[in-house]
């Protein structure tokens, strides 16, 4: 008989018959929804999407809108049914490929690139509020060029970036690219801004059950290695989808005194 399996810091924090227990719960409750009622196609956030909500203790010192990749075994967006949207920069001298190349390579690599907008089509065509709502609403991803993400938030405005769909940073200069694309469809993300709760998606309803609960732990794992001081600033981890209940998975009896945000 092979010995028992030594646990990681994250199972002694986190027990993964407890996260193993709530995805089981959540996802029963997902699928009769399901059934129930046909999908928002224009909701701001996918309702078949498996959320860890992560709440801090104290807001972080350095609040950023720039995310934290976190890797997962199993990929939330790297299947065959996602839908990528590459914004690709066509300014004079940007040195990057247009984006009928960038659409090519991607489909010949068998990289989940739906669609490859250029930068000047995005100035003309995405300016109406509702046109940026349709565009974020029919994506699951928005990968962008390094260099246009600075100018990105005031051309798109919140329709992308409250809904947790900001375009993620992709070097199109470089002739590795599309191993820096791998690697973003190979994560999910965690955003640390000026409050205290962050939403990080871990799974699919059309997952394995045990595929969802090894994206949990790794996430869990990755994103406390964010987080300034790191568990002694974790107030709790929940999972949750859209317009769910949320399940805790973790959670420490709060400071006497302490402002508790509701996420």
């Amino acid at each position: 008989m092979p010995p028992p399996q030594k646990k990681t810091k994250v199972e002694d924090e986190v027990p993964r018959a407890t996260v193993a227990s709530a995805v089981v719960s959540l996802t029963n409750w997902m699928r009769e929804r399901a059934a129930e009622a046909p999908p928002n196609l224009l909701a701001d956030e996918r309702d078949d999407v498996v959320v860890l909500q992560l709440s801090l203790r104290r807001v972080p010192p350095k609040p950023t809108t720039k995310p934290h990749l976190l890797p997962l075994p199993h990929p939330v967006v790297a299947h065959s049914a996602a839908s990528v949207c590459v914004i690709s920069d066509d300014r004079a001298g940007s040195g990057s490929p247009a984006a009928a190349p960038i659409l090519d390579a991607a489909r010949s690599l068998e990289l989940p690139v739906s669609e490859a907008i250029p930068f000047y089509a995005l100035r003309t065509d995405y300016r109406p509020y509702e046109s940026c709502r349709r565009l974020a609403a029919s994506y699951d991803l928005f990968l962008a060029d390094r260099a246009l993400l600075p100018i990105l938030p005031c051309l798109l405005g919140k329709s992308l970036y409250s809904t947790k769909k900001a375009p993620l940073a992709v070097d199109f200069t470089r002739a590795g690219w599309p191993e820096q694309v791998h690697n973003v469809l190979s994560s999910t993300c965690v955003y640390l801004r000026s409050g205290t709760c962050s939403g990080i998606k871990v799974g699919r309803l059309d997952m394995e059950e045990e595929e969802i609960v090894e994206n949990v732990m790794a996430a869990v794992e990755a994103a406390v290695e964010k987080v300034p001081e790191k568990w002694a600033n974790v107030r709790a981890l929940h999972l949750k989808a859209v317009d769910s209940v949320a399940l805790p998975i973790y959670q420490v009896v709060p400071e006497l005194g302490m402002k508790i945000e509701v996420c």
